[in-house]
Parts: C-alpha cells; sequence; structure tokens
C-alpha cells in the first residue's frame, strides 16, 4: 500500500504541473492578445494590459463553467436548445459584470444607458473568443481520447477473434491429419510408419513454429511441402500435381498456416472426392512489396452433378483471418465452377 501511494505521489505531480503549465501560457496569451491590440488602438499599452489582467477573472469563470459545467452537461442530456440557452446567460452575466468592473476601476456613472452599448459588444466577443479556444480544445481532446478507446475497444475484439479462429485452427488441422493416417492404415500400406514420421514433423511445426502472429514464408512452404509428400503416399501417381515457387522468397512474412489451409482445401474438398485422375496446381511467387499464391484443383463428376460448393471451416476461417490481419492489404479471389476450384490471394506487405 505504500509503494502504490509513492508511484501514484510521483506520477501526480508531473501530470498536474504539466496542466497547470499549459493553463498558464493560455491565460497570458488571453492577457498579452488583447492588452496589445487594445493598446495599441488606446495608444496606451499599460492601462489595457492592467484592464486584461482585471478582466481576467470574469473570463476565467466563464470559460471553465462552459468547459467542466455546460459540455459535460450536454454530452451527457444531448440538450442543445437548453445548454445554448445556459451558455448564452452565462456569457451575457459575465460580460455585465465585467462592464461594471470595468465602469468602477474607470470612476464612471453606472447606468442602463452606460453599461450596453458598443463596448458592451466589444467585452461579449472578446469572452467569447477565448471561451470558444478553450472549447475547441476541451473538445478536441475528449473526441480523441473517444477515439483512443474506440481503437482499443476494436484492437482487443480483433485480438479475442484471432484467438477463437487459432483455437478452432489446430482441432481442425489435427482432425484432417488423422483422417490422412487413417487412411494410408486402411491401404495397409508399407508407406504408413513414414506417413507416421511426415505427419510427426507436421505436428511438430504447428504446435512449436506456428504460435507467432507472422512468420517466414520459408517456413510455411516447408509445411506445405510435408503435407503434399504425405498425401502423394496416398494418391501415388493417380494425383497430378505440381508445386511451383518462384524463388528467392524476399524475405516475406506471412501468417502462420494460412496458405497451408488453401492446400489443404485443394486435397480434401478436391482429390479426395475424384475418383478418377484428379490434379492440383499450385503456385507461389513474391516480389519485394507483394507475394501472389494461386492453388487450383480439379472437381469429381460427383461433386459436378450433386452441386456441392468446394469449400469447408478451414477455407471460411482462412478468409475470415485475413480480413482481420491484412484488411484492405490482400485480395482473395475464389473461382467455384463445375470443373475447377481455384484460390488466387495476393497480399501487399
Amino acid at each position: 500500500m505504500l509503494k502504490t501511494r509513492k508511484i501514484m505521489g510521483r506520477n501526480k505531480p508531473k501530470f498536474y504541473n504539466k496542466r497547470f503549465f499549459q493553463h498558464v501560457l493560455f491565460w497570458l496569451f488571453y492577457v498579452l492578445f488583447f492588452g496589445s491590440i487594445y493598446g495599441k488602438y488606446g495608444n496606451d499599452y499599460k492601462w489595457y494590459m492592467f484592464e486584461s489582467l482585471c478582466m481576467l477573472p470574469f473570463v476565467m469563470i466563464a470559460t471553465y463553467t462552459t468547459i467542466y459545467v455546460l459540455l459535460p452537461f450536454y454530452l451527457k442530456k444531448r440538450n442543445l436548445i437548453l445548454t445554448v440557452f445556459l451558455l448564452v446567460g452565462l456569457i451575457a452575466s459575465v460580460t455585465l459584470g465585467e462592464r461594471i468592473f470595468l465602469r468602477r476601476i474607470n470612476q464612471l456613472p453606472i447606468n442602463s444607458e452606460t453599461l450596453f452599448g458598443v463596448t458592451f459588444l466589444y467585452l461579449m466577443l472578446e469572452t467569447n473568443f477565448m471561451v470558444a479556444i478553450a472549447f475547441t480544445i476541451k473538445f478536441g481532446k475528449k473526441w480523441k481520447l473517444q477515439q483512443q478507446e474506440k481503437f482499443e475497444i476494436e484492437k482487443q475484439n480483433l485480438q479475442a477473434e484471432m484467438n477463437l479462429l487459432k483455437a478452432q485452427l489446430h482441432p481442425h488441422f489435427l482432425f484432417n491429419t488423422m483422417n490422412n493416417l487413417y487412411a494410408l492404415s486402411l491401404e495397409e500400406s508399407a508407406k504408413t510408419s513414414e506417413g507416421i514420421a511426415k505427419i510427426s514433423d507436421l505436428l511438430r511445426s504447428v504446435l512449436y513454429e506456428c504460435n507467432e502472429v507472422e512468420i517466414e514464408l520459408e517456413k510455411e512452404i516447408r509445411l506445405i511441402e510435408n503435407y503434399i509428400d504425405l498425401q502423394q503416399m496416398r494418391y501415388g501417381n493417380r494425383l497430378k500435381l505440381t508445386f511451383d515457387v518462384r524463388r528467392p522468397i524476399h524475405n516475406f512474412k506471412i501468417a502462420p498456416m494460412l496458405l497451408f489451409t488453401f492446400v489443404e482445401n485443394c486435397f480434401k474438398h478436391g482429390s479426395s472426392n475424384d475418383p478418377g485422375n484428379p490434379y492440383i496446381h499450385i503456385k507461389i511467387s513474391t516480389n519485394e512489396d507483394e507475394m501472389l499464391f494461386v492453388a487450383e484443383n480439379s472437381k469429381s463428376q460427383a461433386v459436378k452433378m450433386n452441386g456441392i460448393k468446394n469449400e469447408g471451416i478451414g477455407l471460411k476461417n482462412a478468409q475470415k483471418r485475413l480480413d482481420i490481419i491484412y484488411g484492405e492489404r490482400h485480395k482473395l479471389e475464389i473461382t467455384d465452377t463445375q470443373n475447377k476450384f481455384e484460390a488466387f490471394l495476393l497480399i501487399h506487405k
């Protein structure tokens, strides 16, 4: 408890000293600005500087009442007519007080005829000018604070959604991988043990290398290559597959398992449903500013006749991740026809 008080004691004075200094500068500007204007007009700088100094408490009352009472009142009640009425009443009362005080220090008579006139309007404009400046500064600070709070809330919501999508991603990947292993074991293939080793490498990559927000594109490519090797054990020569990586990769980074999801989709919703001669074509290329990824797979006759959409949870997940992480920095085009499914993805740095 003592430690907490000590910290608060250190931080608070610095904050309040800064605010106090800003307020002093603000009111110093008022005295010098209007004292100089009236002094030049009346050819008596000392007297008008003194007058501005005498008017200072009245203008401060109008200003602080506006920004600390009327502005919060309006933001809470949202009653513009009542707020304007109170503001006009406040400015008029303060200006009247200024006018009476000026007549007093100048030892001039006070009556209704002398109080209201051109000088009264000048004083009202002077007070309004300072209130308007202070109001603009205060309102601008409140707006900036609201924008920051809004940004933080959006950021937290995006992070929560990203965490949810990641939580869905790993079980989805594990489920599909175990299905591949099951398919190999059913065939009593001698490659089952090799397939287990490949799956072990895949799981290791997912668990230990894919926990960052972004990973090197080379790591994503190695993950895809291991997955393709595993699938080719299952399909053999029946699957026509091309995997074209245009190196160098230009030190490009990408969200983990993003491209992998599209590749997995090609196998799960394309070649696995095609008993004929399925094909999959995958291309990855980069330059200094962007990365291009294209994945295309054939569709079986059964899919064509039944009109089955070639997408699953993984693909929807990938689309959401793209929107959250890259926003307008990406372009995704999905072509889903009777004969093929193609994903065209362009990501800018």
